[in-house]
């Protein structure tokens, strides 16, 4: 059997790690896997069945027409066309689609290309993208246009969509047509919440099933850190929080609420904190840098007494279920997939925008104590979330798809 990913990244940020870890898994597996790509900090010649998808220029004028007239995957044509025939050489039982909205392929050419030329295709949701008029989320606008027609759409100049108002009811028009000629259709969704809500939309009649992302968990384990004295956090209970989440203009109740109600004794650090706003932070937070050595940033995650999220949308949250799987309780916003990163036993999911209900939590696990859940963190996200028996799924949906 012969399966084909295409992805934006490869063996780099969240799908492109999650794709790497499939392609090697089907080569484990007895399944000819290929890779076709736009991005990778890897040597493309260490690629095993690799395929690099255009150029650096092909990619900047894509994204400059896309700024330009908000139509994001409507560019990239001879690219796109010499990934077709790519396709055609290599025969695949399977494509498996994953992030098309890089600004490096026309999306329309491959979805009726695949539909022409009946080739199983599985989709993975790992945003609302594929069936919306091109914005990757929608509930902290509180919108559902994308059910019907998509028009007037209120996260105009959002996202690198600065047309979308005039373009959005055009894209979605497209989704349902180009994906309605593919008679094999298979959607992947990152979590119950993504799957539920593509049922209700033109895919309500393709086969949908939901498979969670994983983590390695032989790497995200409880782990012995210095870090609390190397940093002067010894008396601290400390709260870890994604900057990426906190200083976003939504949170800034949450922001406020908790920072001006925060005991003496507690501290907060920002993992991953804008530059802009290091100077701004209040005497009881502390500004990091976003920390890409894994092995560091597991030491963080373990010297921490709460992890702290006030993400408002998000396909599932990975860096949940690390900091759980290092032995970190969580507390966060429960409005969409993120939900399902935790129990509300070893972690909280609260009311979305509820800062009152979000400081309680965090403040039940300073008065409980972090030791009374780091086992069951660990056990929670071993039995949910582990990467090789998630990703096992993928390989029985491949065998159950394809030819074999």
């Amino acid at each position: 059997m012969k399966v084909m990913h295409i992805n934006a990244v490869y063996g780099v940020g969240s799908t492109g790690v999650i794709v790497e870890d499939l392609h090697n898994l089907a080569f484990d597996n007895g399944i000819e896997s290929y890779v076709a790509y736009s991005t990778t900090k890897k040597n493309p010649a260490d690629i095993k069945n690799g395929y690099a998808i255009g150029g650096k220029t092909g990619k900047k004028i894509h994204s400059a027409f896309c700024r330009i007239g908000g139509k994001q995957g409507y560019f990239s044509r001879f690219a796109t066309f010499r990934l077709l025939r790519h396709i055609k050489k290599v025969k695949p039982d399977i494509v498996h689609l994953h992030n098309l909205h890089s600004n490096y392929i026309h999306v329309n050419m491959l979805l009726d290309f695949l539909g022409k030329n009946d080739i199983e295709t599985i989709v993975s949701l790992h945003d609302c993208w594929f069936y919306t008029g091109g914005c990757y989320h929608y509930t902290a606008t509180g919108c559902n246009k994308w059910l019907d027609t998509c028009k007037d759409c209120p996260k105009n100049n959002a996202n690198n969509q600065k047309y979308l108002k005039k373009h959005s009811a055009k894209i979605l028009a497209d989704r349902k047509k180009y994906f309605g000629r593919i008679k094999k259709l298979t959607l992947v969704g990152v979590s119950e919440w993504i799957s539920q809500e593509a049922a209700k939309t033109f895919f309500k009649e393709n086969n949908i099933v939901t498979i969670h992302n994983g983590i390695d968990t032989s790497f995200f384990v409880p782990t012995e850190s210095d870090y609390r004295e190397r940093n002067g956090l010894q008396d601290k209970f400390v709260i870890l929080a994604p900057g990426s989440k906190w200083l976003r203009k939504e949170n800034e109740k949450t922001f406020d609420y908790v920072t001006q109600n925060l005991p003496e004794d507690c501290v907060i650090l920002v993992l991953g904190c804008w530059e802009s706003r290091r100077d701004t932070l209040p005497s009881n937070m502390i500004p990091l840098e976003w920390i890409r050595d894994r092995e560091e940033i597991k030491r963080i995650f373990s010297a921490s007494d709460v992890f702290a999220n006030c993400s408002r949308e998000e396909s599932l949250s990975l860096i949940n279920v690390e900091a759980q799987a290092s032995g970190t309780p969580v507390v966060t916003y429960r409005n969409t997939g993120v939900q399902e990163t935790v129990d509300n036993k070893c972690g909280f999911s609260v009311e979305n925008g509820n800062e009152k209900e979000f400081f309680d939590a965090i403040m039940e696990i300073k008065r409980r104590g972090k030791a009374e859940f780091s086992e069951d963190c660990c056990k929670w996200v071993k039995k949910r979330f582990d990467r090789d028996e998630n990703y096992m799924k993928y390989i029985n949906l491949y065998k159950s798809r394809g030819i074999k």
